[in-house]
């Protein structure tokens, strides 16, 4: 079969617009803007590979942040998290107003990283700062301190 140079031109037109049309990336589609996570200064764990774990003690309990990151970074939000609970004067969601305002705390270096000691102020109450700090403990994975 043979084609007429105009017969030629439409299809090789028409060979370019197919090509074009292929080619040609996806509209961008418009949807929320990514939600940055606010920085929480009263939270060791958003320091990259830092975890936490609970130890007992006699009067309350120690919330035992480890890293393998910056560990001066997380000693400076181990004591502000301590500075905040004692004052117990911040955000809501902030993790130094998350424990009960009738346990005192303090902070102390540990290797790789910081202890936050809970102290119950009422004798006997040991066991529950322990048990809800087991409790609080367990939903601060995933490097944030959100609930």
């Amino acid at each position: 079969m043979r084609y007429t140079p105009l017969a030629q031109m439409m299809k090789l037109w028409f060979c370019l617009i197919c090509i074009a049309a292929c080619s040609a990336s996806a509209p961008a589609t418009k949807g929320p803007a990514p939600v940055a996570k606010a920085d929480d200064p009263t939270c060791p764990l958003l320091v990259p590979g830092t975890s936490v774990s609970v130890e007992d003690t006699p009067i309350g309990a120690s919330l035992m942040f480890v890293t393998t990151g910056d560990a001066g970074a997380v000693r400076t939000r181990a004591a502000a998290l301590a500075a905040m609970h004692n004052k117990h004067d911040g955000p809501a969601s902030a993790m130094g107003m998350m424990f009960s305002s009738a346990w005192a705390a303090t902070t102390g270096e540990i290797q790789g990283g910081a202890r936050v000691d809970f102290a119950a102020k009422t004798e006997g109450d040991a066991g529950k700062v322990q048990s809800e700090l087991r409790m609080h403990a367990g939903h601060l994975t995933g490097g944030s301190c959100e609930m």
